[in-house]
């Protein structure tokens, strides 16, 4: 998937184009179109994490095993104990939870879960999605996404990590605490965010390894509106290197993520910023633009290129409820 700032998942297959879409799995699931949580007593944390927690490892098991996943289950399980009550149970229907291909079995999966936030944090909803693909002339492409967006009441950046695997040996790295304001205009925010807690330093440590080149995205929008310490790299390790990938992905790209996460958990999701209420609006509004044209032009354009179109419009249809809110 992709999610905010959509990478053009065509980037990885525009050479690869499916014969015939795939049929969707049947499986039981609720009739509840609603994505975000209803404001409602909530479960006990402690409940709430297990269940999250069981749900993603159970689709994960389901996909083929690759370090990327295992990193980013990692980071997930993190992120869900560290926010605890600060998240709301989900209530993804089951048939975007867990889906598939029935007429491949195995060929097409995928899972998406979002969390919204609990009343009174700083958090508007966690995303995660993770979704496999088998390609009809062998290979396939993995993509894995955890996305955490906060709400009006601070202006900190959002934490963004996106993992797009499209062979054995590549990989293509999205990492950021993705900006809220325009940094020219605000460069104290840049130092807050940016200077202060050091994280230029993971850009720097990842670009250092010989297999790591920079990734261009085809759209102009998604290339304006990175944080300048974003790590955004395609790591190309040739063809019979499989092993050499995921020694990057569990040393550096492991230890660089996790730190990330641990800097934006202290420094931005729990942070309050006192703002005018025509201030406040204007940047949730910007959040909404960016993140709902992204949804637009990419996960509409190219999720039909992995799922049959029937599963694809109902996973889009609830990731964007969760982006434009209630």
């Amino acid at each position: 998937m992709a999610t905010l700032p959509a990478p053009c998942i065509s980037h990885q297959y525009r050479r690869r184009r499916f014969s015939s879409p795939p049929a969707p799995v049947l499986l039981p699931h609720s009739h509840s179109t609603h994505l975000r949580p209803l404001r409602r007593k909530a479960l006990s944390p402690t409940l709430c994490a297990a269940t999250a927690a069981s749900r993603r490892e159970a689709a994960v098991s389901r996909m083929p095993r690759l370090a990327h996943r295992e990193v980013m289950l990692a980071l997930a399980h993190q992120m869900e104990a560290r926010l605890g009550p600060r998240l709301l149970p989900s209530e993804v229907p089951a048939d975007v939870a867990w889906f598939g291909d029935a007429a491949v079995p195995g060929a097409a999966l995928g899972s998406v879960d979002v969390h919204g936030g609990a009343p009174g944090s700083s958090i508007d909803f966690m995303l995660e999605a993770w979704f496999h693909r088998a390609l009809p002339t062998g290979g396939a492409i993995d993509i894995t996404s955890l996305v955490v967006f906060l709400n009006g009441t601070t202006d900190a950046p959002h934490f963004l990590m996106e993992l797009i695997q499209g062979g054995p040996s590549s990989l293509v790295v999205l990492l950021d605490l993705f900006p809220r304001r325009d940094l020219p205009v605000h460069p104290d925010y840049i130092d807050k965010y940016y200077g202060a807690t050091g994280v230029d330093a993971h850009r720097i440590n990842i670009e250092k390894i010989p297999q790591v080149r920079p990734y261009v995205s085809p759209s102009l929008l998604v290339r304006s509106l990175w944080s300048p310490t974003a790590v955004v790299v395609d790591v190309q390790c040739g063809e019979g290197k499989e092993a050499v990938l995921e020694e990057i992905v569990r040393g550096q790209l492991a230890q660089s993520a996790v730190e990330l996460l641990d800097v934006w958990l202290q420094k931005c999701a729990g942070s309050v910023v006192e703002m005018e209420e025509t201030e406040k609006e204007s940047l949730v509004a910007r959040d909404k633009m960016i993140s709902t044209t992204s949804v637009k032009l990419n996960l509409s354009a190219n999720l039909p290129k992995i799922f049959d179109k029937h599963v694809s419009d109902r996973v889009v249809a609830e990731i964007d409820k969760a982006f434009r809110g209630p």
